[in-house]
């Protein structure tokens, strides 16, 4: 009898060693393209830590299509020394060079700094080779870097989102990001010759989110947002001195988008706004905060709020109402 337990107890071990063979089995015989996909999900640096789970791992990080970096994941927080950036850029360098898939799903790079616009322009310029889809850079301490001129004409990249201030520079031909859908961009103290331009001359664009700081003693800037494609639109005016209010400089944004379903509106000094036939407006939300009424002209707010009238759905901030 004891031998009988003693048998079954050792063909149940051996089932489950079998079970937990083959459930190993079926991960790692699953092909790189479908491990890459899930591994797309993780941290780059996560995955490349799974290179020393096995043999069969070692390399199929190499394989990614979907590159993450993210400094505040990869360095502890308060450790943002010299050092350990400059070993965070090396670890980037590194996966950028040993990665070998002729195409780029997804770039993200989030960061306090970069030590200049060499290395940002190398990494940027590998993913617009390898006809990246969508790119996001965010440095949050960094003074302004240029772009690769690469950048501007990739027919690959759809979506594109640059949350920091970085030095845009329209092409001679006009004809900028040709096959954004999605643009996210963020600029401090902007020029007209940015301004004017940029926004006028993306063709396929249909969702653009624009954050824009102006200085309170800074020229007006005329901001052009023309498109024939465009159907939401996020614009936010921050000023980084509320003097300004006592400044009456007068910044003008002219819409001119027929195509627009969504506008959002968040305003901190009181732009003029100039808006043109927009029959298919659905949703305005409109958000206009400011510390004086007496030194600007509230009929700006009151203007724009009748442009927009014939939407379905229309919010407005408290300082709005105040102005009606």
């Amino acid at each position: 009898m004891k031998k009988a337990h003693n048998l079954i107890d050792s063909r149940r071990k051996s089932r489950k060693s079998v079970a937990l063979k083959l459930g190993h089995d079926k991960i790692s015989s699953l092909p790189d393209s479908v491990l890459c996909n899930i591994l797309s999900f993780l941290p780059t640096d996560n995955v490349v830590a799974t290179s020393i789970l096995s043999s069969r791992w070692r390399h199929v990080w190499t394989s990614l299509h979907t590159l993450l970096f993210d400094a505040t994941v990869c360095i502890r927080q308060g450790d943002f020394t010299d050092a350990t950036m400059e070993m965070f850029e090396m670890f980037v360098m590194s996966v950028v060079l040993r990665t070998t898939p002729s195409n780029v799903q997804k770039f993200t790079l989030h960061s306090y700094r970069v030590s200049g616009s060499g290395r940002l322009k190398e990494w940027v310029s590998s993913a617009v080779m390898r006809d990246v889809r969508e790119l996001e850079l965010n440095l949050e301490n960094q003074q302004r870097l240029e772009l690769p001129k690469s950048i501007y004409s990739s027919r690959s990249l759809q979506v594109l989102k640059l949350d920091s201030d970085f030095d845009i520079a329209v092409p001679a031909s006009g004809i900028c990001f040709p096959n954004v859908k999605f643009l996210r961009v963020s600029l401090q103290y902007p020029e007209n010759q940015l301004t004017e331009k940029l926004f006028a001359n993306c063709p396929s664009i249909e969702e653009m989110w624009l954050k824009v700081y102006l200085k309170y003693d800074g020229p007006a800037t005329n901001f052009i947002i023309s498109s024939s494609t465009l159907k939401r639109f996020y614009w936010t005016v921050l000023v980084d001195d509320y003097n300004f209010a006592f400044n009456n400089c007068e910044h003008k944004c002219f819409i001119m988008a027929p195509l627009i379903q969504i506008l959002h509106v968040v305003d901190d000094l009181m732009v003029s706004y100039e808006v043109h036939d927009l029959q298919f407006l659905q949703t305005v939300n409109v958000g206009i905060f400011f510390p004086e009424w007496s030194v600007l002209n509230p009929w700006e707010a009151v203007q724009l709020v009748n442009a927009v009238l014939n939407c379905k759905n229309l919010t407005l901030s408290s300082g709005v109402i105040l102005v009606r």
